[in-house]
Order: structure tokens, then sequence, then C-alpha cells
């Protein structure tokens, strides 16, 4: 059964996810790579393969979210670990230890991106166009840098 949102009018929502794709980060190495080749999307759901080149822990992090051109969010962080709602997605996506340094190797994500912004917006944000970027790094490398975009429309 599909799970859906609701706006902050009580009305459900259907998400779209339209294009994803990686960007250059600050720093002019990366710690991970990521096939765009291999990433699946489908309804509502993206699917991508990570490599981690080498143990690393995030500790700057940047998301930008836009809703019909217009900026809805920025969160800047300084260690993405000890945010309330990123620390359990990274856990659920990658090896990491206590002290979040995130281990080399292979991983397939699975990420139900209508559920993510259920969860973190409580289904209260505007029908349209979305537009998420972000950017995790440490002082050496880039960890992520990402681009999704998507459509939100009031479900029949």
């Amino acid at each position: 059964m599909k799970r859906v949102g609701k706006d902050h009018r009580g009305g459900p929502f259907q998400l779209h996810i339209m294009k994803f794709d990686s960007c250059q980060g600050p720093k002019n190495k990366n710690c991970t790579y990521s096939d765009p080749s291999g990433t699946v999307i489908d309804n509502g759901h993206l699917v991508t393969k990570v490599t981690v080149l080498e143990n690393t822990t995030p500790s700057k992090g940047k998301i930008l979210a836009l809703s019909n051109g217009k900026e809805l969010l920025r969160l800047q962080m300084n260690n993405p670990c000890e945010h309330l709602f990123l620390r359990p997605l990274l856990e659920k996506w990658f090896k990491i230890s206590k002290n979040c340094m995130i281990l080399k190797g292979t991983y397939n994500l699975k990420m139900n991106v209508e559920e993510m912004v259920d969860d973190y917006f409580g289904g209260k944000f505007f029908y349209g166009n979305v537009s998420f970027k972000t950017i995790f790094y440490e002082n050496d490398c880039n960890f992520c840098c990402s681009n999704i975009f998507l459509t939100i429309v009031p479900k029949n």
C-alpha cells in the first residue's frame, strides 16, 4: 500500500521524483563515488549505489530546499551526525561507528523520498516543484553533493 502524506490543509499529496543528479562539492577531492547510470527512480523511491572510497567523518553539511523557486529551508550544520533527523538516516544507509566514521565500502541506498519529505516537513509544505541540494564534506574531501527535483501534487 502506498503511503500518503498530508499538506497543511489536510489534503493528501503525491510526490514524483523528476530528476536526481550529483554535483561538485566544495573540496577538490571526493571520498565517495556514485554511478548515476545505476540510479533507479520509481514511485517516490530512489535506489542508488554509493562507494565510500575511504573511511570518512562528515564534519559539515548544508541542505537547501526551494519550493516553486523560493527558498523554503536552509539548514547548515557543523556535525551532521548530531542532527536529530540525519543521524538515523546515516545509520540506516551506511556502516557507521559511534563517533560517526562512515566505513569504506559499497552501499546500496534505498530511499523512500516521499516518506522522508512527509516525516521531515510533517506534511506541511507547498504543492508544486521542490528541489533539494544536499552537501556533506569533511576537511579533506566531499562526502556527498546531490540535487533532487520533485513535483508534489494533490492526490486525486
